[in-house]
């Protein structure tokens, strides 16, 4: 966002936009209503937007960008980008960023392996069962329920069932899976993961990473997620939101900001060169840009296009903290967590946060 920020003096000369950072694991956990420190934006994941609304603790953009402006954001936006920000009848972000978790690989060890890129999950298991070490995933905690999210919601549009957060064959993929790779993937967020992978190591393939573009260089290349039956669909949704708090002194030169880097030219010509993952269709689509990503968006298009929004429920990120590190620690427990044991360990859990957690009048009051 540094580009983008540094480019828009040359449109409002007058707005002059810093930027600040936070780590990765806050991204993920951290409330947004407690991130607000004198800031005017702040990039958000969308499993928060439906305790956003609970709390108002952004600005329903929708009530200070024109519905013009809006509708044409949603029209040109990739995948569910744009429409996963939106709750209870309020548009609470734009999804400047759009990305979701794919697959990755190393060409020269998989090539040297004499192995092809897997396409299903059998081809998976077959390389990490063939070549030990060869296969990684990333199980920080957040990063393990991630990839277990996207293995459910992929089992479950396999068996022609609607996607879902948690189902029975997921579980077992990611538990068959995590037996095979090395422990030190338990340390691993996917950026550390995929430093590693470039560097040393055995590493030539791991099949739900999130994506990023400025990392598909070589040996490095990005590729569709593998599938049950083989089709890459029901990869967790990722990428980041543009919110607006409410204590801004400037709502609406924030919102207008947040609405021009979602514009075709801007994502197109300012954020795909500086390494992000456009959030608007037409940048994706745009003469060259497939190139000068090193085809990460065409090869990534799939999965990206047809990934699952995970619930934005109010209770949604609380459970999702806790239940990452509570499929961890089974996962590091060993066999005796059986892939039953672990859904119904998580079923139970999400039951108790959903109904824990308080209602907005109780929010409010």
């Amino acid at each position: 966002m540094a580009a983008v920020a540094s480019a828009y003096t040359a449109v409002r000369p007058d707005v002059t936009v810093h930027w600040g950072t936070r780590p990765l694991a806050m991204f993920n956990d951290q409330p947004v209503w407690e991130a607000d420190d004198g800031y005017d934006l702040i990039f958000l994941d969308h499993p928060m937007t439906g305790a956003i609304a609970q709390r108002r603790a952004l600005v329903p953009i929708d009530t200070v960008l024109p519905a013009s402006v809006l509708q044409r954001i949603a029209d040109e936006s990739m995948g569910a980008g744009h429409a996963s920000y939106r709750w209870a009848g309020h548009q609470w972000a734009l999804g400047v960023d759009t990305t979701s978790q794919v697959a990755c690989h190393h060409q020269t060890r998989l090539g040297a392996l004499g192995a092809q890129v897997p396409r299903t999950w059998d081809d998976v298991l077959a390389l990490a069962s063939s070549a030990p070490g060869s296969v990684a995933l990333p199980l920080y905690p957040s990063d393990a329920m991630c990839s277990l999210i996207s293995l459910s919601a992929n089992a479950a549009l396999a068996a022609g069932s609607p996607p879902d957060w948690l189902h029975r064959d997921g579980v077992e993929m990611l538990v068959e899976l995590v037996r095979l790779v090395d422990a030190s993937c338990f340390d691993l967020n996917p950026p550390r993961l995929l430093e590693h992978m470039r560097q040393d190591g055995r590493i030539a393939y791991v099949p739900y990473v999130f994506g990023y573009a400025d990392l598909a260089r070589p040996p490095l290349a990005f590729t569709d997620v593998p599938g049950l039956d083989g089709v890459p669909r029901g990869a967790v949704l990722g990428g980041a939101g543009l919110g607006v708090f409410p204590s801004s002194s400037a709502v609406d030169d924030a919102a207008a900001f947040a609405a021009w880097c979602m514009s075709t030219d801007v994502q197109r010509d300012v954020l795909v060169p500086a390494g992000g993952q456009p959030g608007n269709r037409l940048a994706w689509e745009a003469p060259g840009q497939d190139s000068a990503t090193r085809h990460y968006l065409m090869a990534t298009r799939a999965s990206v296009e047809h990934a699952y929004v995970r619930p934005r429920d109010p209770w949604w990120p609380e459970f999702q903290r806790e239940a990452g590190q509570q499929l961890v620690r089974m996962l590091r427990g060993g066999p005796e967590h059986s892939a039953a044991a672990i859904e119904a360990e998580l079923r139970e859990l999400a039951e108790r946060h959903r109904s824990q957690t308080p209602s907005a009048a109780q929010v409010r009051s």
